[in-house]
């Protein structure tokens, strides 16, 4: 956090999902067995070809431990 004009403003990371994914030290395999998804579908959500359903996306994010705000989805 740092102070702005007398404003506390709150610096966030954004994480890729492929850079969360790293975070944690997953493979791309390992993530969509624990996502529940094949690997084609896994891949698609990384390269950006298929958005991720929300159900999913709280799943994502419980597992590598980073809010949904600060994950990139798209």
């Amino acid at each position: 956090m740092y102070l702005k004009g007398g404003v506390i403003l709150e610096i966030q990371s954004r994480f890729s999902l492929s850079a969360a994914r790293h975070n944690v030290g997953l493979s791309q395999s390992e993530m969509a067995n624990l996502l529940g998804v094949s690997l084609p579908t896994y891949v698609s959500y990384e390269h950006g070809k298929t958005l991720m359903r929300v159900d999913t996306a709280d799943k994502f994010s419980k597992i590598v431990k980073i809010p949904k705000r600060q994950i990139i989805f798209f």
